[in-house]
């Protein structure tokens, strides 16, 4: 089980949600939080609830994230993990969306360059001060299938930049594992949590929900999350589903193998 006692964390989209219950679920833990998001009076009340510090963060500029780990490994002298949580919905029919739209460059900024960048300044602020960092990266059920309650709700664009963001992550630790460097890497797989960012799109009654969604909390989330982490798990799924949901690519792939007669060439 990790040791969060001391430990300096930043969490961005800690303004609510599954970031702000991190922000109070690690403060419990002893860790010292700096509660990172846009949204100035929802970033406050997290550090208010976790007696940590707010920090106004706006991932879409793409030099803030780094601007901020430097900011605060020059204050604190170290930042022992980030939990890259920050992300942003996108609703466009795919055969309609408008491909030029300047909201797409805010959707790759914030959910699949934003943790990448982050993870890029803790990695080399960690090798310069001679400690290990940890990241942690909010993906989603989206990142791994096309999950049947969501398939006529017109986030493919969101989607894609979940799928991104996973590989990313993939990267980023197959590239610190094979090089040696300080930093360990995870990937939180969200299936549906009740936050703002969801509820828009089903209401705010998470019991009208579709019952395959499986609501949770964020609270909840946030305890898969760091029990992914004490585990050492780098996939971090919160519902059993998402196995399933993605077995159709598996099958499909294993399906196509044969038909070719790939397996009797082998």
């Amino acid at each position: 089980m990790i040791d969060w006692t001391g430990q300096r964390v930043l969490i961005t989209g800690a303004a609510s949600g599954i970031g702000r219950a991190l922000a109070v679920q690690l403060a419990q833990r002893g860790a010292l939080v700096t509660a990172a998001d846009l949204n100035a009076e929802g970033v406050a009340e997290t550090a208010a609830l976790c007696d940590g510090e707010a920090l106004v963060l706006d991932l879409a500029d793409g030099a803030a994230g780094p601007a901020a780990v430097a900011q605060l490994v020059a204050r604190n002298g170290r930042l022992d993990a980030v939990f890259a949580n920050a992300g942003i919905g996108y609703r466009r029919r795919l055969l309609k969306a408008d491909l030029d739209d300047a909201g797409l460059d805010r959707l790759w900024e914030i959910n699949m360059l934003g943790p990448t960048r982050l993870a890029q300044a803790l990695c080399t602020a960690a090798e310069a001060g001679g400690w290990r960092g940890r990241i942690v990266i909010t993906g989603s059920e989206n990142s791994l299938s096309l999950p049947p309650s969501v398939q006529n709700n017109g986030i493919s664009l969101y989607a894609a930049s979940k799928h991104g963001v996973l590989i990313l992550a993939e990267w980023l630790a197959t590239e610190s594992r094979n090089a040696g460097k300080p930093l360990d890497v995870h990937v939180l797989l969200p299936g549906g949590v009740y936050t703002g960012m969801t509820a828009p799109g089903l209401g705010d009654d998470p019991a009208r929900w579709p019952a395959d969604m499986g609501i949770i909390m964020p609270e909840r989330a946030a305890e898969l999350c760091l029990k992914g982490l004490d585990l050492g798990l780098f996939h971090i799924p919160t519902h059993a589903h998402l196995q399933n949901d993605m077995a159709w690519r598996t099958n499909s792939v294993v399906e196509a193998t044969a038909a070719l007669g790939l397996n009797e060439q082998a």
